[in-house]
């Protein structure tokens, strides 16, 4: 599939800022599973955009803004090919002997860990109590996790905020999709599963999809003989070709889309806004 995505931050300050310094996860990333063809960014006031590759391959852009200002707007307009199938099959063959075998596994030592938002919990361990496995068939097991989050969490966008971890999910059983991949990723991590953060979008077409109007973010887990299998909890979903990914890290502070500090107002005001179109074929097919 070929898809266009257009996605805008703005900033309204309450009164004039100055000194921001301004941090992005916004380029798709091109590996194996998807292509990204064309990239532009736009920064109002304008600002030079310095670039590099964090410790997890992802382009980080920054840039800072020295002069006072009372609005930010942040755009990006991108096009990107996916090569995932429309309709994978679920990774059954991965086993735990497997795992334990594998002589990969020692380089995913943050993916088998606590980190800032996941954290082995006393309401981990109580949630864990819901869940049977994972036995030897880890990679049935990691689907049924899925499943579980999905049916037992209610989306709610008001229930939690992005600096909410997994023992804030657990409490409140409800969230969204940044809650969802959290808390799968603290279940496989405890279950010595390596699992990563994956954020980026979705998109919706016709189906009724959650998460599609902003960022979307989801799980990725280590099953070998398949390598990196993703799962999207919020949707009960195997990552397909409908989703593009733009970073992975431990957790949402590694990826976080924007994140920056100014100095000025407190208070502020931000909307972000993302659509995501699929090219019709007459169009795919000229590129």
């Amino acid at each position: 599939m070929e898809y266009t995505i257009a996605h805008e931050t703005a900033y309204s300050y309450a009164e004039p800022v100055q000194e921001s310094y301004t941090l992005l996860h916004l380029r798709p990333r091109s590996d194996e599973h998807q292509f990204c063809s064309k990239y532009e960014l736009r920064i109002s006031p304008a600002a030079r955009v310095f670039a590099y590759f964090d410790r997890f391959a992802n382009e980080v852009e920054h840039f800072q803004i020295l002069r006072a200002h009372e609005k930010l707007s942040i755009t990006t307009h991108s096009q990107i090919v996916t090569l995932l199938p429309a309709d994978p099959a679920p990774p059954d063959g991965a086993t735990r002997a497997i795992l334990d075998g594998d002589p990969a596994l020692g380089e995913y030592w943050d993916f088998l860990h606590e980190s800032a938002y996941v954290q082995f919990s006393p309401e981990l361990a109580t949630f864990w109590a819901e869940l049977e496995g994972p036995g030897e068939a880890i990679g049935t097991w990691a689907h049924r996790v899925s499943a579980h989050i999905h049916e037992t969490f209610a989306y709610d966008t008001d229930a939690t905020n992005v600096r909410t971890n997994v023992r804030g999910a657990l409490a409140a059983r409800a969230g969204v999709c940044q809650d969802f991949a959290h808390v799968m990723i603290a279940v496989l991590r405890s279950a010595g599963i390596p699992a990563r953060y994956a954020s980026g979008y979705i998109f919706r077409g016709d189906s009724t999809i959650l998460g599609a109007e902003a960022s979307h973010a989801w799980c990725e887990a280590y099953l070998p003989p398949y390598g990196w299998v993703g799962f999207d909890p919020t949707n009960d979903l195997l990552i397909n070709d409908h989703f593009v990914r733009i970073a992975i890290g431990r957790d949402y502070g590694d990826v976080s889309p924007v994140r920056g500090v100014f100095r000025g107002a407190s208070e502020s005001e931000m909307s972000v806004n993302v659509a995501m179109d699929r090219l019709p074929p007459s169009q795919q097919q000229q590129q």
